[in-house]
């Protein structure tokens, strides 16, 4: 069984240029947990998921700097304070330095068993020779294959 088989084809895109509230209204509106990050012709940049955002908002904690014998306690930031003030921030700040991780479409099965446990990444952007972004494939699609595949045969 190849990647293809069982990939999810309808792929939601987001561009760097998106703002971080565009991209929660992606993410809520169609129930995912992320999506793969595009350039103008679709080839991939990236991914941003949920865990990316949560992380990105997560509140400043209180901090203690101190200069010889002068100590200051900076106060720790809100949430609301931070959700506010990022949310007109670029995709672009979110996913930087982040490596990425694809697939083939005609990876086999257990090429994405092993790069899912290996990296414990809950989506996968899948792309053709031209690195354009064709499906994604999430831990979910692994489990239901692996079923189909293997269990069902045994019934």
């Amino acid at each position: 069984m190849l990647v293809k088989d069982f990939m999810i084809r309808e792929v939601f895109v987001a561009r760097p240029d998106f703002t971080l509230k565009e991209i929660l209204r992606i993410l809520i509106e169609n129930k995912v947990g992320g999506v793969p990050v595009v350039d103008e012709h679709d080839k991939l940049l990236g991914m941003v998921t949920d865990g990316d955002i949560l992380r990105y908002l997560t509140p400043a904690e209180e901090a203690i700097m101190g200069y010889f014998t002068y100590i200051t306690v900076l106060p720790g930031e809100e949430l609301d304070e931070k959700v506010t003030s990022k949310m007109n921030d670029k995709v672009s700040q979110i996913i930087k330095n982040k490596r990425i991780t694809k697939l083939s479409p005609e990876d086999p099965l257990d090429e994405l068993i092993k790069v899912l446990s290996k990296h414990h990444f809950k989506k996968i952007p899948v792309v053709d020779k031209n690195d354009k972004v064709v499906g994604i494939i999430s831990r979910g699609d692994a489990l239901r294959a692996l079923y189909k595949e293997f269990v069902q045969k045994l019934e």
